[in-house]
């Protein structure tokens, strides 16, 4: 199965490069463009069953021109009827979440993407958000755009702006998730892979809309260096 969510995530990235009209080719299973080369690795230990559905929790990291893969590693659950459905569901989740903002940070912008919004710039770095991931009801307030993704926005660039030492990565990730029930609310930030403490503390702090119901949301940030800042 891991064989299959590879070859389903390599499909996805080709995919998208194509929509785009970006030149590619793959050398030892690799996808190389714009002078970057991308590998894949996963890491798959089942299925779970949830009342009818079948659960695909699918762990997927992109190795960036030969990296580790910690950088870019995101968990993604799929959802569907069946097996295949499930680890499609997975993979089109991971192609929203991290893939739409990552390449478009590389310069493979999907022309098929007429809404895409302009990237953010903060302190010299360009930023590009994935779409939120939602599990349970979309609270009012949490709409791409309103006033609390501007105050998340201003979260991660007060992160950003202490990037000062100059031989950080030239692209980062940032990734932030939340538990929220009622007024109760869990929320942890990552960069480059790992939990940052000050940025989970700036986000936790954050007025998360309230919601009757659970939710769980998800957003990855892609940045990279704005043209002109020194590496």
């Amino acid at each position: 199965m891991i064989d299959q969510v590879h070859r389903l995530a390599l499909r996805t990235l080709r995919n998208h490069l194509e929509t785009a009209g970006v030149e590619f080719r793959e050398e030892d299973g690799d996808i190389v463009f714009n002078q970057h080369r991308l590998g894949l690795g996963i890491v798959f230990e089942g299925f779970a069953q949830q009342g009818p559905q079948r659960i695909a929790p699918v762990e997927i990291q992109i190795h960036l021109d030969g990296d580790s893969g910690d950088r870019f590693r995101v968990g993604v659950l799929g959802v569907g009827q069946n097996d295949e459905d499930a680890v499609r569901s997975a993979i089109e989740e991971w192609h929203v979440l991290l893939v739409v903002p990552l390449l478009a940070a590389l310069g493979a912008v999907s022309v098929r993407r007429l809404r895409e919004p302009p990237s953010l710039q903060i302190d010299g770095w360009d930023i590009y958000p994935g779409r939120a991931g939602i599990r349970g009801a979309l609270p009012a307030g949490l709409e791409p755009g309103g006033e609390f993704f501007r105050q998340l926005v201003g979260a991660v660039g007060d992160t950003v702006k202490s990037w000062k030492t100059g031989d950080e990565p030239a692209v980062r990730i940032v990734m932030v998730m939340a538990n929220a029930a009622g007024r109760q609310q869990e929320a942890q930030a990552a960069v480059d892979g790992f939990v940052d403490e000050k940025l989970t503390q700036r986000v936790e702090q954050l007025s998360w809309p309230a919601a009757p119901d659970a939710y769980f949301y998800k957003q990855v940030f892609v940045l990279r260096r704005a043209a002109g800042e020194a590496a």
